[in-house]
């Protein structure tokens, strides 16, 4: 059987998804985790692409060993919990990665953010790097929270911008920005390690 519009196809998961040594393809479609979901990619491959929407509400966990891949107008957001340890990739057709209120991100591993989409952090929302978080060609949007311990470069083609948010980059931090930065009014930046 063949769906006659892809662009209305839906995956839900109110469960448990582990993704073992295997893919999953998120192709034009939309996947939504709800709050009860759980997703493990261990040793895995989550791609998105044809401008399909991952939404997490729930749980997400992208293991050392494992990648998750936005391209093609592929958008993430995420409201509930999304842990990498792994290596997270937007190519340079991937679109918006959004951190809602709520949402959280922690990062230990590799997040390159290079598509043409902003990467932001809305009011509410925290961020928890302790590995490497890289802004090729986009928007860092943070009107949240932002915990550096690791690295947070954004190259010249990026952009920082604090729109009310609070970025406290911690001892052992480095915060490298060779593209601009807009530090807004009722924004802070507290620094104890490194900022170039």
């Amino acid at each position: 059987w063949k769906n006659p519009e892809p662009e209305h196809r839906l995956i839900i998961n109110k469960g448990t998804l582990n993704i073992t040594d295997g893919e999953l393809i998120n192709d034009g479609t939309s996947l939504v985790n709800k709050s009860s979901g759980t997703i493990n990619n261990v040793g895995g491959l989550i791609t998105n692409g044809a401008g399909a929407g991952f939404t997490n509400h729930g749980t997400v966990v992208n293991d050392a060993a494992s990648n998750f891949v936005l391209r093609n107008a592929a958008t993430l957001t995420n409201s509930g919990s999304f842990t990498n340890a792994g290596v997270f990739n937007t190519t340079s057709g991937g679109g918006n990665v959004v951190i809602g209120s709520g949402g959280t991100l922690v990062n230990s591993g590799t997040l390159n953010q290079g598509g043409v989409g902003v990467f932001s952090a809305k009011s509410g929302s925290k961020i928890t790097n302790s590995g490497r978080i890289n802004v090729f060609e986009s928007l860092l949007d943070n009107g949240g929270s932002i915990e550096n311990s690791g690295i947070v470069e954004v190259f010249h083609f990026g952009a920082y911008q604090n729109l009310s948010g609070e970025l406290n980059n911690r001892t052992g931090g480095t915060l490298t920005i060779t593209g601009s930065v807009n530090n807004l009014s009722n924004s802070i930046i507290n620094n104890s390690g490194e900022i170039a």
